[in-house]
């Protein structure tokens, strides 16, 4: 980790709060920490205890040892807080506290509905879900990473001019500056062309230049995890990729075939090493750099082996090319949909099959 980071979590469930602090300092070591919120430390008034609780939160965020918290990890469920103080605390109350105060938070349920925390749900503003599923140790790595993202775009965000009176001050001409790649700028716009979900999350200018600069870091992250690394079109995931470049999963997760491409690899802010991405505008310049038409091409042309082509999950005759965020498996153009409302404009290779469109097409809206 490039800078320090300060992880609090907020789990009323001692055994729990015990394995996922943990996991966390696992993943923190040497230069980060994690702490468990426990409000009953802080002398509070009378009357300062009759006030709202994300008034209260607001109040001691800003103090030892909680200030200056890089991220919030928040149990969706603080119902059994034993906490005299602060019994009835909800997850709410600490997103509300945090939006004010512009830190980051990921939430998380003990047994989560795989769907809602995928596909289903919409654009949360200042806010990120994670599953226990899959256990402490992988809760606390995707917390981390997500830490760390923003860690990266704070300390990156100050170098870059975001002056309002300025042409090339656009939320998607920053975050492309912020990302080293300001020629995918007008890519990056397309993601929140017609968004009204996105578009209200832009910060606006105001005197505190430090407040305005953590609310646009928030606003950049969030966009960035939510939208760009979520829906492949500017970026792609490993099943997204070797659908466009017409390559088979299995074979594209060979390490010799990844090598080719290797010049390709997202390596920015949320990179995540177990869930790859690739630069699709440099997966292009690769294969047309080879003087090759596709994938196969390429690795027949570099490697001297054959690989199988990727092919249609709906209707294996047909080629790919597309990927199925359901599913998450490659799909042909004629047996899937596009263009759903909650689709980003920019995220033109993010598809949903036909039969899990007809499954679930009363919860897919158009």
């Amino acid at each position: 980790m490039a800078t320090s980071i300060k992880v609090v979590l907020f789990e009323d469930v001692k055994e729990v709060r015990a394995q996922i602090l943990q996991a966390l300092e696992k993943y923190l070591k040497p230069e980060g920490e994690a702490i468990p919120f426990e409000g009953r430390q802080f002398k509070e008034s009378k009357a300062d205890k009759k006030r709202m609780y994300e008034d209260r939160l607001q109040n001691i965020l800003t103090k030892e040892p909680y200030d200056r918290a890089t991220l919030l990890v928040v149990d969706r469920d603080l119902s059994k807080s034993q906490e005299s103080d602060f019994r009835g605390l909800s997850v709410g109350a600490v997103l509300s506290a945090s939006k004010r105060l512009a830190i980051p938070v990921c939430s998380y349920a003990r047994e989560p509905e795989q769907d809602d925390y995928e596909w289903r749900r919409r654009w949360e503003e200042g806010h990120i879900i994670l599953s226990l599923s899959d256990g402490e140790d992988e809760l606390a790595r995707r917390a981390v990473l997500a830490a760390s993202g923003f860690a990266e775009i704070a300390m990156k965000l100050p170098k870059i001019d975001i002056r309002r009176d300025k042409p090339d001050s656009s939320p998607a001409k920053i975050l492309a500056a912020l990302l080293g790649k300001p020629e995918y700028s007008d890519k990056i716009t397309l993601y929140s062309v017609g968004d009204k979900y996105r578009l209200t999350g832009i910060p606006r200018k105001d005197r505190d230049a430090k407040q305005f600069e953590k609310r646009t870091a928030l606003f950049l992250g969030h966009w960035l995890w939510d939208s760009l690394l979520r829906y492949p079109g500017v970026l792609v995931n490993e099943v997204a990729t070797g659908s466009y470049l017409n390559i088979s999963t299995d074979d594209f997760r060979d390490p010799k075939v990844q090598d080719l491409v290797k010049e390709a690899l997202y390596r920015g802010p949320f990179a995540d090493p177990k869930k790859p991405q690739w630069w699709r505008g440099m997966l292009d310049d690769i294969v047309s750099g080879a003087n090759c038409g596709d994938g196969l091409a390429l690795v027949q042309e570099k490697l001297g082996q054959n690989v199988k082509p990727s092919q249609c999950y709906v209707d294996p005759s047909k080629s790919a090319g597309y990927y199925c965020i359901i599913s998450r498996q490659p799909v042909s153009l004629e047996n899937s949909k596009g263009g759903l409302s909650w689709f980003p404009r920019g995220a033109d290779l993010t598809r949903i099959g036909k039969r899990m469109f007809d499954e679930y097409g009363p919860w897919l809206g158009a």
